[in-house]
């Protein structure tokens, strides 16, 4: 369910206009400060910096995502989404 959270969260993020292209590197650094482990992975309730990262950068959820950012940006506003 986080990995939902997360792929939602950038729908939306980019739907207020910002860019996220720069969602992937916050859970980089994050997974950075908090010590990114596979036992932390396995024994938490919620993926590692660098696996949300991973899954965030894929190509087809970043084009989604930076193209409603671009549409937004061109006001033409977030066609088929919400």
């Amino acid at each position: 369910m986080e990995i939902e959270a997360d792929y939602i969260g950038l729908l939306l993020i980019a739907s207020a206009g910002y860019d996220p292209r720069v969602a992937p590197k916050v859970y980089e650094k994050l997974g950075k400060i908090t010590g990114d482990s596979l036992v932390q992975n396995y024994l938490s309730t919620h993926p590692s910096g660098k696996k949300r990262a991973e899954l965030l950068a894929q190509a087809q959820v970043m084009e989604e995502a930076v193209t409603i950012y671009k549409n937004v940006r061109a006001g033409r506003g977030v066609e088929g989404f919400l």
